[in-house]
Formats: structure tokens, sequence, C-alpha cells
């Protein structure tokens, strides 16, 4: 019986609360827990990557996971994943900071995820590789003999040709997509930005129903928009508040609040929200007292020069250089941790 593969960055480990604050990690957890099979990914500790990798089962999942050494991290975490294709998949240009060593470790880290994978891989397993941190991958385990199916999905945009092609290894790193047999994108314009971009370095053949040749390789292409689990949250909703929660829950009960939750990211819109809170109090000061914003943001990546300037810039915006920042004429409030 064929046996899903997912392969991620990061992975959520069944005892680790910690291990992600991302949506990524929710999406899958919802499929392996519907389908049963293996996750593979980095720990999120930096330390000796010749240790053999954990691997612990709870129910019809089970987990294999490694640890990354700091140079791996930095190059192909950091700068390349994080400074190179997180900024250019987001349109900002401006924040892409290209270093060929980055590049390089990018690299050498998809090779060694494949050699670190190849033993698990049974013959009829299917492989379900995400995002951005792991496009070469299927190119690395198909230079390892691996034949099994291997798809693909972006849980990002896929910029338009004219910002893909100013990366400089641009044109490798779709000649490697190709190695996948199925790509997912989360919209058409995303998917039809891929096949452009392709076609922009070599011919590309339409083989029907969405599927098509490149560099003499054979792949398909498909939108699947993903979301939330509406029933999840709702059972949430239903069942009672943990005790920080139902705390805030008292201390706010006078007052209209906003509430707004995601990582602290420079793609999320964050400081124009608090530009548009600031300017709504400003425009109609009747709502001073009465109407309260609370930004619950998640710090990620602060190894990275982008977003230490994003998170000075919202303390700075919220009032004051603290964890939990409050500005008391705008009513505001910056956690960069969850409150519950």
């Amino acid at each position: 019986m064929s046996r899903l593969v997912v392969v991620s960055n990061r992975i959520a480990l069944p005892d680790d609360k910690k291990s992600s604050a991302g949506g990524l990690a929710v999406g899958i957890l919802g499929a392996l827990r519907a389908a049963g099979g293996l996750w593979f990914g980095w720990s999120g500790e930096i330390g000796d990557d010749q240790q053999p990798l954990k691997q612990v089962s709870r129910g019809n999942i089970s987990w294999a996971s490694f640890n990354l050494n700091e140079r791996d991290h930095d190059e192909y975490y950091n700068q390349f994943s994080n400074a190179v294709l997180w900024p250019a998949f987001h349109y900002r240009l401006d924040l892409v900071s290209f270093q060929r060593e980055a590049w390089e470790g990018y690299l050498r880290v998809n090779a060694m995820l494949a050699d670190k994978l190849l033993p698990l891989i049974e013959p009829d397993d299917t492989l379900w590789i995400h995002d951005y941190h792991l496009l070469p991958f299927a190119s690395e385990l198909r230079k390892r003999g691996v034949n099994n199916r291997i798809g693909f999905f972006l849980h990002i945009p896929f910029p338009t040709p004219e910002i893909f092609n100013a990366l400089p290894p641009h044109a490798e790193l779709l000649e490697q997509l190709c190695d996948y047999d199925l790509l997912g994108f989360q919209t058409e314009s995303d998917r039809t930005a891929f096949l452009d971009s392709i076609a922009m370095q070599t011919r590309l053949s339409d083989l029907g129903d969405k599927r098509y040749q490149a560099w003499g390789k054979a792949f398909s292409t498909e939108v699947y928009p993903i979301g939330i689990d509406p029933d999840e949250i709702t059972r949430n909703a239903k069942g009672p508040l943990p005790p920080k929660l139902a705390q805030l829950k008292n201390e706010l009960k006078n007052v209209k609040n906003i509430f707004s939750v995601e990582r602290l990211d420079y793609s999320k819109g964050l400081p124009e929200r608090f530009l548009a809170y600031e300017t709504l109090l400003e425009k109609y000061p009747q709502h001073h007292g009465k109407i309260r914003y609370t930004q619950i943001a998640p710090t990620s990546r602060g190894d990275v020069q982008a977003y230490q300037d994003i998170r000075h810039q919202l303390e700075t915006a919220a009032g004051t250089h603290q964890r939990t920042v409050w500005s008391a004429w705008l009513d505001t409030a910056l956690l960069s941790e969850p409150a519950f």
C-alpha cells in the first residue's frame, strides 16, 4: 500500500507545542492525520548535523527530524530562503540580498536532506514536498535514482517572470522544479507565472490537461487553494477559554476590540495596519478609550535584517521597545508572543 511521505523545511513534532508558528504545519498535520504517513524535516535545532535522525511515531503518523549546523542554517535558511526567495516571491526585490555562497549553501543542504531521506523511501511511497526552501529537492532525489511520484506545493505566491528572472539562478531553479511530477500553486495567477517563466527560458510544450514538458521533463500543474479548517475553529470556539485569554477578555470587556494574529513579517502589512488605526483615531477622536487594537505577532527569522527592521518599526509605532508594548492614547497592544 502506498505511503505518504511529507517533506518540509520545519516539522511540527508531536510533543513540541512551540515547533511552528505558521500555517504550513497546520495544513500538513491535517492531511497526515487523515492519510497517515511519514513527516520528514528540520527539528528546529542548530547543532550536530551528524547525529542520526530522530524518529518518533504517534498513531498513524511517524516523524523523522534532523539538526542543521550553524553554517547550513545561515546560508540555506537565513541568507537564501529568507533573504532571497521569500522577498522576491513577495515582489520585494528591494529586500533581496543575493550572495553566491548562500546559493551554494542552499543547494548543499537540499542535497544533504536528499541523502538523509533516501534510506527511508520505500518503492511505492508518494512524496509530497513543501515550499520554497525545497525547490531543488526533487532534482536531488532524481540524481539518486528515486523514481517515486513526487509532488510539490508552493505555499507562497510565484512571482511574474519579470520578478523571478531577476534572481541570478532563475533558470536553474526552473529546470529543477520540472523534476517534480506535479506542482501545486495557490492561485491560477501563480501557476501561469511559473509557466510563463519557463517559456522565457526554453521551449515549453503543452501536452494537454495542464501537463507540460520542458528541458525533456514532463510535469503536471494544478491549483489547490489552501485555507483554514472551519470545523476545528468552531470546536475551539465552543470550548473553555484558556486562563490568559479569559483574563484578557475580562480586561477588555468595556471596549470594542480589534484583534489581528499573524507572524511578524514585512509581507503581512502590519505597519500599514497600525497607520490605518492611528488615522481612524485621529479622524474620529470620539472613539478614544472605546476601541482597542491588539496585534499578536510571534517573531520569526530574527537573524535576517529585514525582520529585525520590521520588529523595530512596529515596536516604535506601538510606543516603546518592550516585549509587550502598550500605547495609551492609541489604545494599541503589540504582543510578540501569543497571549494564550
